[in-house]
């Protein structure tokens, strides 16, 4: 079927379902952007597979909906070595897999080797595990040297390198959940659905348009699970998305959506996250491996305008967010002409002589287009150069700037980053030399042996050597950031509880509930028939 026509055919089940208070509340309806999500929770990437994934899966923590603060999940109880470094848990008695099998300790241990075996994007955060980075690079491939073991069926030990402070946090990961054994050999999820989950709810179909829900029965703690079925759709029709949730056919638009039309106001939720919007090098090949000629390039470029506040609520000088106790980062916020031809001419590139084309890659929206545009200009005034732009559809850019097989395909791109856990290395982790996520091929020794050296420091030397860390990511030019942002929905949430505004944008869909509604939906649906004319239409 024609993915519009599906698409069509969708809205038209939505909009002509019955809309009785009873029926309203037995099904909520998410609308994300149209790249659909990756069902395994092992190689999900974007901030929507995380959302999704909070309702198919759980592992040992889960997150608190408001503060963000580790709730045990799977597991019942915890205890840890005096050295800070080994960990017990003991997983829920009552802990059940969807098809009504017992969830084990044996499953965290092939769930997370599957992820160490895959060497996965997040496989690096299980290198603060003792072994993990050696296993995964394929340095000492002895499953026994690595610190994760199931002592019995319901107990998991698992060594660390060394003290962790945010151990648990991390542990709230979807890429820490356990996987069905039947699904680890599994290479193709979608057309795997219905197949068995340990979270809130269970798979039951997906097309190229939605994905449905339901409740998990086997659930351990189904019964402060309130909402029978959930409905996501996949969409960046912003009319559509829109007309949706105006008619109440909708309930939660994460994404797509024009807010100046959008009928209650206060439905709009906008708040600042844990995120940053950067640029950065392609650093795999010469020259731009040089931080010189990076450096160079970043200090010809007008940063006063690029981050201008007029442009962005939270312009951005630094990558990470400042937090408490960590504040003394310094990036480049300025130009300097005559230090950026200095080092030019160092690297053997005088006034840019001998460099080759800059390909500035980036997904086709107006602000990143904006930038390109803007460094373009500077590049090709200040030096002569030759740069292209390259724009791609969202889709094509993400796959094409995360493929090693491509990196050669680009000079300079962008990234926006939400920290999966509220700590500097949520962000600085991913640069470090080898890292999946390393998208760039970052590999400076200097900024590597800042990492190094705090990871056994005490917690302010270690706050001091991160910083110094980003420092040097920052002034050599590998990483510039634009803006730290805001994250953005549309949801009545006197409508729905359970759903509160916090730093990582993720809102569980277990806590979730129908309250009383600002409007009451069904008002908007008295007009039906020129609201079914007027949706379908944008969607033929």
């Amino acid at each position: 079927m024609n993915s519009r026509l599906s698409l069509a055919v969708l809205v038209m089940a939505i909009i002509l379902a019955p809309v009785s208070a009873q029926a309203q509340e037995t099904e909520f309806v998410t609308v994300y952007g149209a790249q659909l999500p990756e069902l395994d929770p092992q190689k999900a990437l974007f901030s929507n597979e995380a959302q999704i994934h909070t309702a198919l899966y759980e592992g040992l923590f889960t997150y608190d909906p408001q503060s963000l603060e580790p709730v045990r999940a799977l597991a019942q109880s915890w205890e840890r070595s005096a050295d800070k470094k080994v960990y017990r848990f003991t997983i829920r008695e009552n802990a059940r897999w969807s098809d009504g099998t017992a969830i084990t300790a044996q499953d965290f241990v092939r769930s997370w080797f599957r992820m160490l075996d895959m060497n996965a994007d997040y496989a690096t955060f299980f290198d603060v595990i003792v072994g993990a980075k050696d296993y995964r690079t394929g340095r000492d491939r002895n499953p026994e040297h690595v610190g994760i073991k199931a002592t019995d069926p319901r107990t998991l030990e698992v060594s660390l390198v060394r003290p962790v402070a945010y151990f648990t946090r991390l542990l709230c990961h979807h890429s820490f959940s356990p996987i069905h054994p039947s699904m680890l050999s599994v290479t193709d999820w979608r057309a795997a659905v219905p197949y068995p989950v340990n979270g809130p709810y269970k798979p039951v179909s997906m097309t190229d348009n939605e994905l449905v829900l339901e409740k998990n029965d086997q659930y351990w703690d189904a019964q402060n699970v309130s909402i029978p079925t959930l409905r996501m759709m996949f969409t960046d029709d912003d009319a559509l998305a829109t007309s949706l949730f105006n008619t109440g056919h909708v309930h939660w638009l994460d994404g797509p959506g024009t807010y100046e039309e959008i009928l209650l106001q206060t439905a709009i939720q906008i708040f600042p996250i844990y995120s940053t919007h950067y640029w950065f090098f392609n650093c795999r090949s010469a020259p731009w491996n040089d931080r010189r000629v990076r450096r160079a390039l970043a200090l010809l470029l007008p940063w006063d305008t690029i981050r201008s506040g007029d442009l962005y609520r939270l312009p951005a000088k630094t990558l990470v967010l400042p937090l408490p106790g960590y504040a003394k980062t310094k990036g480049i916020e300025k130009a300097d002409r005559e230090e950026a031809l200095k080092l030019l001419s160092e690297a053997g590139y005088p006034n840019g002589e001998g460099l080759p084309e800059i390909v500035i890659a980036f997904a086709d929206y107006e602000r990143p287009r904006s930038i390109a545009t803007s460094f373009k200009a500077e590049w090709e005034k200040a030096l002569g150069l030759k740069v292209s732009l390259k724009p791609m559809t969202p889709a094509s850019y993400y796959q094409t700037i995360g493929s090693r097989a491509e990196s050669s395909s680009f000079t300079i791109a962008h990234e926006t980053w939400i920290g999966d856990f509220a700590d500097p290395e949520a962000f600085l982790q991913m640069w470090t030399s080898g890292a999946p996520l390393n998208i760039a091929g970052y590999d400076d020794p200097t900024y590597m042996d800042y990492m190094q050296q705090s990871y056994s420091a005490s917690e302010d030397t270690r706050m001091s050597l991160l910083s110094q860390a980003e420092t040097e990511l920052l002034q050599g030019g590998a990483c510039l950031p634009i803006y730290h942002n805001f994250a953005a929905s549309v949801i009545d949430t006197d409508y729905i509880q359970g759903w509160y505004q916090n730093a990582l944008d993720v809102h569980p869909y277990k806590y979730l509930r129908f309250g009383t509604p600002s409007i009451n939906p069904n008002v908007a649906r008295a007009g039906s028939a020129s609201t079914i004319a007027r949706i379908t239409a944008s969607v033929q």
